[in-house]
């Protein structure tokens, strides 16, 4: 259950909240994630959870990429944690349940051994193909987002595929090394944050993935391409960068939008003044 807004039942909350409070792993006070050890507590009696999406909530999210960064480092940190306490109860839940949280726990895991292999085991068209598959399901996802919502903002979701395979992927790997530090990442809700240490695995992230394109280069250049691969090499270049093209387009348009319409309320507050 998501922290900023969350119902328990107050006779299962008394039979745990010394527990919950006093919360430690590895000898370190839990200091973050919280709202997930609660709802975990619940799951281990026994019960379920519900949503409904008509609750709403107002809470602050971050703006800079470093307090996005350090906030994802330390979710990472929190579910990890939180995902081998509740291991223990997946025998009182759907099998389904099961089945999706040993999929989410290792995913990640998968997913770097494959990137790697393909970045140095594979060949250049391969790791284009990649690069416009995983663009291609993220744009997919964020259209019929944007058309249930019926706001062409939500096109701009897709983006999130870039975002975890640079940044949360090796966030979490991170987290997972450094899991045991409980303070690493904490900070004020609306303090901005001067933490580089984020980019730490960020930076070795890119140096492993900059090291594998162009060793694959490389070796691909000491055997010349064909033209029928030299075409599929070409078209694949042109389709990726019409992409980012479309979306900083989409981004300016939205953007100059936004910036009148804020100009004509102000003006109409003159008026009425």
């Amino acid at each position: 259950i998501s922290g900023p807004l969350g119902m328990y039942r107050n006779s299962l909350l008394h039979e745990f909240v010394e527990d919950w409070y006093n919360q430690e792993f590895m000898g370190n006070q839990c200091s973050f994630g919280d709202d997930r050890h609660l709802t975990n507590r619940v799951l281990s009696l026994g019960y379920a959870t519900k949503y409904t999406a008509r609750s709403k909530c107002l809470t602050e999210t971050p703006t800079e990429y470093l307090r996005w960064l350090n906030q994802q480092t330390r979710w990472s940190k929190s579910y990890f944690r939180e995902w081998l306490y509740n291991a223990m109860w997946f025998h009182k839940h759907h099998l389904w349940m099961t089945y999706e949280a040993v999929i989410t726990g290792f995913f990640p895991f998968f997913l770097i051994a494959t990137v790697i292999q393909l970045f140095y085991r594979g060949k250049i068209w391969n790791i284009l193909l990649f690069l416009l598959t995983v663009q291609l399901v993220g744009l997919i996802k964020s259209s019929f987002a944007s058309c249930l919502r019926g706001n062409v903002v939500m096109v701009f979701m897709s983006l999130y595929s870039v975002l975890y395979m640079s940044s949360l992927l090796p966030a979490k790997m991170f987290a997972i090394a450094t899991i045991n530090k409980a303070g690493w990442g904490t900070s004020g809700r609306k303090t901005i944050v001067v933490n580089f240490i984020g980019l730490i695995p960020v930076s070795v992230w890119f140096t492993i993935l900059l090291g594998g394109v162009i060793f694959t280069i490389c070796k691909e250049s000491k055997k010349p391409f064909s033209e029928s691969k030299q075409t599929v090499l070409i078209v694949g270049t042109l389709v990726y960068a019409c992409y980012w093209v479309m979306l900083l387009t989409l981004y300016v348009v939205l953007i100059s939008k936004c910036g009148r319409r804020k100009k004509g309320q102000q003006y109409d507050m003159v008026l009425d003044v």
